[in-house]
């Protein structure tokens, strides 16, 4: 007697975040450009049905990666050092993360090149006022003016940002960063005064 063969059940459809997640680290290696349906079910092994079950285009596609790299970085510090009660301890821990963290370095570098494109200003906009923000306020914490913690939170901002534009685009202009605690460290003792009322 033949058994008969049981039917193969079709493969659960790709969830809309496994989408969202190949095409963010799609988006941080070669930018908002590359993002496209085609090659990303290539890279996934699906049809590009799959894809048109959770998004109607890929511009929705581009905006849930914007919207959930977004809501992880304002969750991200709040939850991660708003707690930090030191404030000098508070921004060295900050800038430590911010470096050491390259995948979200490389993404937030690639949204920058594309920086004029309507899609991507008002997220970026949004971030990097966040960013100062926090910054700002940390430093003036420390019991600097307004205008030297608005300063600072500048410079170290543009630290990281020059950093990872450069990682990405002539990443041989960093290459001699062969230790980057040791380069953030030397970042950190230049903006994070050693005591209260430094400079104010």
């Amino acid at each position: 007697m033949t058994v008969p063969k049981k039917k193969a059940r079709p493969a659960a459809p790709l969830t809309r975040e496994a989408w969202v997640k190949a095409a963010m680290n799609l988006l941080a290696q070669e930018g908002v450009p590359a993002v496209a349906v085609e090659p990303l079910a290539l890279a996934l092994g699906v049809t590009k049905g799959s894809f048109y079950w959770h998004f109607r285009n890929r511009d929705e596609l581009i905006q849930a990666c914007l919207e959930a790299w977004e809501q992880d970085q304002a969750a991200d510090v709040v939850s991660r050092y708003s707690g930090i009660p030191d404030p000098r301890r508070r921004l060295r821990v900050l800038l430590f993360a911010a470096f050491e963290d390259v995948e979200n370095g490389k993404f937030f570098a690639a949204l920058t090149v594309s920086a004029e494109d309507p899609r991507i200003e008002p997220t970026l906009r949004r971030a990097t006022e966040r960013r100062l923000a926090f910054g700002m306020e940390a430093f003036q914490a420390l019991g600097l003016s307004p205008e030297e913690a608005q300063e600072r939170a500048l410079l170290a901002y543009a630290a990281y940002t020059g950093y990872f534009q450069l990682l990405r685009t002539t990443p041989r202009a960093v290459a001699a960063v062969t230790d980057l605690s040791g380069f953030v460290r030397r970042l950190a003792d230049a903006l994070v005064p050693a005591t209260e009322n430094r400079g104010a």
